[in-house]
């Protein structure tokens, strides 16, 4: 008889159990056998901090005074030179700041060092306004050519602060003992209310991000 199969009970009476359910008995038999055995191995994740071997450091020209009789280029780094805070006070069209701060490289081994900008407001200023964070190697020449508006060259990375982004800007590879110094552009055209007399600020979030891996790119 195709397609069916018999079986004989303690009584001797056959019934019929057709082949679908006898294939669906033996998945269940299996899969309930596999859900029976568990192996366990040991094993351990162990953490050894270390100090860190890049870090954040000031420039030439950390505190030092900005516009106006009551502001500095303020650099304020944490107290384990892991993270930054910077605050300047820019005026209209170009407002350069030079070595404001540096990415040091205490190691005898070299880092990949990239950025990125993870948040920022400052798209909210006007219109054709633009900020820029630029890299530049250890004691870097620097020159802004242009009119009206001069830009700089000569330098190791562009980061806009305007925009965010899922990638990073990666500068390159930072030597035992050299350091990276940091400059901000701000440009501001004339005729808009940037809240200069209420004190409105405009930040952008980066990372710093560094890695002994050279070839890798960060996730």
């Amino acid at each position: 008889m195709s397609g069916n199969n018999l079986i004989i009970n303690n009584e001797g009476r056959k019934r019929r159990i057709t082949t679908p359910l006898i294939a669906l008995l033996i998945a269940v038999v299996i899969s309930i056998a596999f859900a029976s055995v568990f192996v366990y191995y040991p094993m351990a994740v162990t953490l050894q901090p270390k100090s860190p071997p890049v870090y954040f450091a000031e420039g030439d020209n950390s505190n030092q005074d900005d516009l106006w009789s009551d502001n500095k280029i303020s650099v304020s780094i944490g107290s384990n030179a892991t993270s930054l805070n910077i605050t300047v006070h820019p005026t209209y069209r170009v407002t350069y700041y030079k070595d404001v701060s540096i990415v040091y490289n205490s190691d005898s081994r070299s880092y990949k060092v990239c950025f990125r900008v993870v948040n920022t407001n400052l798209s909210s200023l006007p219109s054709g306004s633009k900020a820029y964070l630029y890299i530049y190697s250890q004691d870097g020449t620097r020159s802004l050519s242009g009119y009206p508006t001069p830009t700089p060259s000569d330098y190791l990375a562009q980061i806009d602060l305007t925009s965010t982004s899922t990638e990073s800007t990666c500068v390159g590879t930072l030597g035992s003992n050299e350091f990276y110094e940091m400059d901000l552009y701000i440009y501001i055209p004339e005729g808009y209310d940037v809240g200069m007399t209420s004190g409105t600020t405009y930040t952008a979030n980066l990372l710093l991000i560094y890695t002994p891996q050279t070839s890798e790119t960060p996730p």
